[in-house]
């Protein structure tokens, strides 16, 4: 019986850093990079979760801001 509390324990806390995830998940701004970091799991369990809930990112580097200009240091 003792194992079994200890194992019902868990997955309470494995469910509330899912629900974390999900929640974050909804920010488009977030990388699932940033989202693993702030819930202390994996990019690829948030990746699998955005999978089951049918969310997808774009691939690759987030686009740069609208600001063109970049200092090069020619003036």
């Amino acid at each position: 019986e003792e194992k079994s509390i200890l194992i019902q324990a868990i997955r309470d806390v494995r469910d509330v850093i899912y629900a974390a995830v999900r929640e974050q998940l909804a920010d488009d701004s977030r990388t699932y990079q940033q989202i693993a970091d702030s819930t202390g799991c994996s990019s690829s369990t948030v990746q699998r979760l955005a999978q089951m809930d049918g969310i997808t990112r774009p691939v690759g580097p987030k686009p740069k801001s609208s600001n063109s200009e970049v200092p090069n240091g020619n003036e």
